[in-house]
């Protein structure tokens, strides 16, 4: 079994929706499963004529036991033992700016948030390019604005650097591990 289960989720809008799945599935499956009642009431006896009865309670059964799943995902994202929400951003002062948009939508949802990741913050160097600095200075100022936002001031931050390569697969995933949570 798996000691830490990842999900990588898609930018802000697509991870509230994905969050708010469950609350709309089940509010929509269980009126869907209402309205099939109504109309299985009204309509047995045509239904066991024609042997279709059996084939709708399956359809109704697995739009039951996804209702179900969909809650059980629902309990799992706010489960404060089990699940941490970690944000991820990058230091500039739009993506930060969504972040704490992200983090209010998360609070809203009762999903537990202790954590904002900041990627890809350029590491001190000794020799500095003017392109280099002016960045220096830009993820400075958005790395200043965490610490004055009231939605992500009382995260623990952690910060990964820029690194000279693309991180995919286990080892890259690992040295980036390595840095970011020493």
């Amino acid at each position: 079994m798996f000691s830490r289960i990842v999900f990588d989720t898609a930018p802000t809008g697509h991870t509230l929706r994905l969050l708010s799945l469950p609350d709309f599935l089940d509010a929509s499956i269980g009126k869907i499963l209402k309205l099939r009642s109504k109309i299985a009431s009204a309509t047995s006896a045509i239904k066991s004529v024609f042997g279709q009865e059996v084939q709708q309670q399956d359809a109704a059964n697995k739009l039951e036991q996804l209702r179900e799943r969909m809650v059980k995902v629902r309990e799992l994202f706010r489960d404060t033992e089990s699940t941490e929400f970690i944000i991820v951003t990058i230091p500039t002062v739009m993506a930060i700016s969504e972040s704490a948009r992200l983090h209010s939508s998360l609070q809203k949802e009762s999903v537990p948030v202790r954590r904002l990741i900041v990627n890809q913050v350029l590491p001190p160097s000794s020799s500095d390019c003017k392109f280099c600095a002016i960045k220096r200075k830009d993820q400075a100022r958005a790395l200043d604005m965490i610490k004055s936002d009231p939605e992500l001031m009382g995260l623990n931050i952690m910060q990964a650097p820029l690194v000279d390569m693309e991180i995919r697969g286990v080892p890259a995933l690992k040295f980036l591990g390595d840095i970011v949570w020493k």
